[in-house]
């Protein structure tokens, strides 16, 4: 396909998926759909950390301030300032050097703004406050550097604009223009098989060792890389030579990134003797002998399958860091796969050779089993009433992949959308952040996305084993707590709320978790499809409750921050809230409202489950692993920790036996007794 008629069908499909996120989001405007898809993009690859979409534009001073969102790193070395241009309809508009440099520039006098405590000016209970304050917070602990970033469904002539300092610190830009954009993000749908000549490439031959295979269907080379050909390769190609690697995020402010940026920066000549190097598959090898040496010469459908934190790692010390890159070599493992063993070996190779980070901790890709298995469900499990079913999208892209393979003609293209809506879209960590929500982890998913999905994952992998599946029964209870948390968050829209609205929805939602003790009744939502308007009623009256107790709970701290803490949960889920109206149909079994209250160890036992059953999965597990480590528990009391783990998980389809939940209290007692930090005592106390 000529490029200008691919870069049309990507910009129609990027606005497809503008439009369905606004729908989605009930009201929210294009432009921070476009934001916020762009953002959750880039933080994917690991350019951003946690971005923020916020619009904010103001004439300060002599000039405009304007800001479109913004990403602060966790380790305090960076700011990142987004600024959009969009257009939003008709052909790709080109916008001049000048018309982006000014927009950049724009976005970095926000710097200088919040210095000047702008937002001293601002509605307190506002999202764009929230962004100054932070902003001018950030200045003021001394944060190094800032880097603005431009984005735009435009095409655009600028490529670099000069750094320049603001407010005390050097600014540096990038700019994402549609073309840019298209190169990045098609990642994220069908491989794409590159074809990499290095001599028409400019790029020198790779000089290698072929190992011998025997008789198995696969070609292994040893190679050398230098770091600048692994640097223009990914400057090239992008994520699309990272769809194979297991790391779910490419996070550059991590401990193991910060440490090869430092090994690149202190001592290069070190660099292959600390790295672990990167594992590489291939369709075809081409080598040629050089003076006596083999030297790979190109190589067909390259995928970096372990090694990506290496790989974007050296490019952002180049990019961003301006570091020499002359001294560096990287170690790879340059494997030629048969094309029809590729999903059973990939996955596979990067299991084995990923040891530079610990796999377990946090990283999980789009081809581990969970994932897999539960885009198969979403295929096949229709929504009561047998019309629409719901699209699990696994890897970024898929619906509008779906949407352009099925919808041939424009009646092809309704029908798709009437069988499988855009509402009913779930990507990966729209699961996590539905999911941890009602796991009373509300602290957890307001620490942003990526870190959300990385906690889910680490859960689910510790409490259920690293190749478990999911079931049909799993499968209907997560779109059951989807639909939670969207009504969720459409009622808090609708309340108007100005500001941190996420938190108010992940913390109403846990909330109600909470105060029917883990037993709302999913199989009402899943037969709705939706929640009763009894319920809808309810959580618009807690919303406002639950806003007021995070806002001053802060106590004068950043809001978005103390939202992140376990504290600010703790003061959430000990509100007394009145249940005003009807009780709703989900309610589940029980006196509506009420949760137990502390109770003897042998008293009795329906009370002694349903304190059990305050837990969560995690919870429980925590406690089976407190008890193992310490010796604090005996080895049965460990095992009966460890199943009530399992049935938390579960959702208490299976309740405690008499025994087990007299047990599980003495458990808690003790634990509580012998300082087990975690949530025992609330759970006894009510």
């Amino acid at each position: 396909m000529p490029e200008d008629l691919e870069l049309v069908e990507f910009s129609e499909s990027l606005r497809s998926e503008v439009r369905d996120r606004a729908t989605v989001d009930m009201g929210e405007f294009s432009f921070n759909a476009f934001v916020t898809i762009v953002s959750e993009h880039l933080a994917e690859m690991g350019i951003l950390e946690d971005p923020i979409t916020c619009h904010f534009e103001k004439k300060v001073g002599a000039g405009i301030v304007r800001l479109s969102g913004y990403s602060i790193s966790d380790d305090g070395d960076r700011i990142d300032l987004l600024v959009a241009i969009v257009k939003g309809s008709g052909s790709p508009s080109s916008y001049s050097s000048s018309d982006v440099v000014r927009v950049a520039r724009q976005a970095a006098r926000a710097l200088q703004a919040s210095k000047r405590k702008i937002h001293e000016e601002l509605e307190t209970a506002s999202d764009q406050y929230e962004m100054m304050e932070r902003i001018h917070d950030a200045l003021e602990a001394g944060i190094p550097q800032a880097r603005v970033i431009v984005i735009t469904d435009g095409l655009s002539a600028a490529r670099t604009i000069d750094p320049e300092t603001v407010a005390g610190i050097e600014v540096t830009f990038d700019v994402y223009d549609l073309q840019r954009l298209m190169r990045t993000m098609r990642s994220g749908q069908t491989r794409e098989v590159i074809d990499i000549d290095f001599q028409r490439l400019g790029m020198p031959p790779i000089p290698c060792v072929e190992m011998p295979s025997g008789s198995e269907p696969y070609e292994t080379y040893l190679a050398v890389v230098p770091g600048n050909t692994l640097f223009e390769l990914y400057e090239k190609y992008g994520p699309a030579i990272l769809e194979y690697n297991v790391r779910a995020f490419l996070q550059a402010a991590g401990k193991v990134n910060r440490g090869i940026r430092d090994t690149i920066r202190d001592r290069p000549g070190h660099f292959m003797a600390y790295n672990n190097g990167i594992s590489v598959t291939a369709d075809e090898v081409r080598t040629d002998v050089m003076q006596g040496i083999t030297m790979v010469v190109g190589i067909k459908g390259l995928q970096i399958v372990n090694g990506g934190q290496t790989t974007a790692s050296i490019h952002r010390a180049r990019k961003r860091d301006k570091l020499d890159l002359s001294r560096v070599h990287v170690s790879a493992k340059i494997t030629r796969l048969p094309p029809d063993s590729v999903e059973e070996m990939v996955p596979e190779i990067s299991r084995f050779a990923n040891t530079q980070n610990v796999i377990q901790e946090a990283d999980f890709s789009s081809n581990e089993p969970f994932h897999i298995t539960l885009e198969r469900l979403s295929k096949g499990i229709w929504a009561p009433g047998e019309k629409t079913r719901w699209f699990y999208e696994r890897s970024r892209g898929q619906y509008q992949t779906a949407l352009n393979i099925e919808g041939t003609t424009e009646a092809r293209i309704k029908a798709f959308r009437e069988r499988t809506p855009p509402a009913n879209r779930l990507s990966k960590t729209d699961l996590a952040r539905n999911l941890n929500s009602f796991s009373r982890l509300p602290h957890i998913v307001s620490g942003g996305v990526q870190k959300n999905f990385i906690a889910y994952m680490k859960r689910l992998r510790e409490s259920r084993g690293a190749r478990w599946e999911p079931d049909e029964n799993f499968y209907r209870e997560a779109i059951a707590q989807t639909i939670l948390f969207l009504g969720v968050q459409r009622i808090v829209r609708q309340e108007g709320f100005p500001a941190y609205r996420i938190n108010i929805a992940t913390y109403l939602v846990s909330y109600l978790s909470h105060r029917t003790g883990g037993r709302l009744s999913l199989s009402i939502i899943w037969q709705r499809q939706a929640l009763s308007e009894e319920l809808e009623l309810l959580l618009r009256a807690w919303s406002h409750r639950i806003d007021r107790q995070i806002q001053s709970s802060a106590d004068g701290r950043n809001i978005t921050e103390w939202a992140k803490k376990e504290a600010c949960w703790t003061g959430v889920k000990n509100l007394e809230l009145p249940l005003e109206g009807s009780t709703p149909p989900e309610w589940g079994n029980g006196p509506a409202g009420q949760l137990p209250r502390q109770a003897e160890p042998a008293g009795d036992t329906q009370l002694a489950a349903s304190i059990c059953m305050r837990l969560a999965a995690e919870e429980w597990f925590a406690i089976h692993l407190w008890g193992t480590r310490t010796g604090n528990l005996a080895t049965w009391q460990c095992g009966i920790a460890h199943t009530l783990s399992s049935y938390a998980g579960g959702n208490w389809q299976k309740v405690p036996t008499t025994k087990q939940a007299q047990q599980g209290l003495k458990i808690l007692e003790l634990a509580a007794s012998k300082g087990f930090e975690g949530n025992v005592g609330q759970a006894n106390a009510g």
